[in-house]
């Protein structure tokens, strides 16, 4: 099983990526925890011991419903707009309920890392957390500084090669043959998604 992890210490671009999505969500958190500042002193509320251990749960719900409802309308948060970052529906648009799934983790701190780590431990698109494969959502950044098919294609192949077992049969050039059933962007095994459609077990693209 290749992830995320076998592919991101040796893969520049996906570095930057990822960088760049952490400095969109500290931008965004910042943003956040301000509106919850200010609500908070509208409406009164004396400061109190307790708002410490409650307040990072009530900036996270802003958060949540602030990133849903602007990846929703424009595909970008303030912080994903200022780092070039959109979100993408893997099934073509993008819901409502699908921008708040893929954005729930973000009500704590200690959720969102959760998530990441999980997304990148297993199989699938780099890119996402575990709550974009739930979504079947992804961030791609605009421009890419190299299209993730293309390095999908490679390294996916690259560790598929490595951990499977010599074949006898024949086939052309150095690639591993494909079956008819295979991912037509990097070759990973397909898995139904509902419908007609078939997700990528490997790159999590929809087809």
């Amino acid at each position: 099983m290749v992830t995320g992890f076998d592919l991101i210490h040796n893969n520049r671009p996906l570095q930057k990526h990822w960088i760049r999505r952490i400095i969109a969500f500290l931008i965004d958190l910042f943003l956040s925890s301000m509106a919850a500042y200010v609500i908070i002193w509208l409406l009164g509320i004396r400061f109190m011991p307790s708002l410490l251990i409650n307040f990072p749960v009530f900036a996270g719900l802003i958060q949540v419903f602030y990133s849903a409802i602007c990846e929703y309308n424009n595909r970008q948060t303030f912080g994903k707009m200022l780092l070039d970052l959109k979100v993408e529906g893997l099934r073509g648009g993008l819901s409502l309920h699908e921008t708040i799934i893929r954005n729930f983790s973000k009500i704590h701190g200690l959720l969102v890392l959760l998530d990441v780590i999980v997304g990148m431990a297993t199989r699938g698109d780099p890119r996402q957390r575990y709550l974009d494969r739930v979504a079947d959502t992804t961030v791609t950044s605009t421009p890419e500084p190299r299209h993730i098919d293309e390095y999908l294609r490679e390294h996916l192949r690259i560790h598929r090669r490595s951990h499977t077992p010599p074949s006898h049969e024949p086939h052309q050039g150095n690639e591993p043959p494909i079956q008819k059933d295979s991912c037509e962007i990097c070759g990973g095994g397909l898995e139904h998604a509902g419908g007609a459609l078939m997700r990528c077990m490997d790159c999590g693209r929809i087809q």
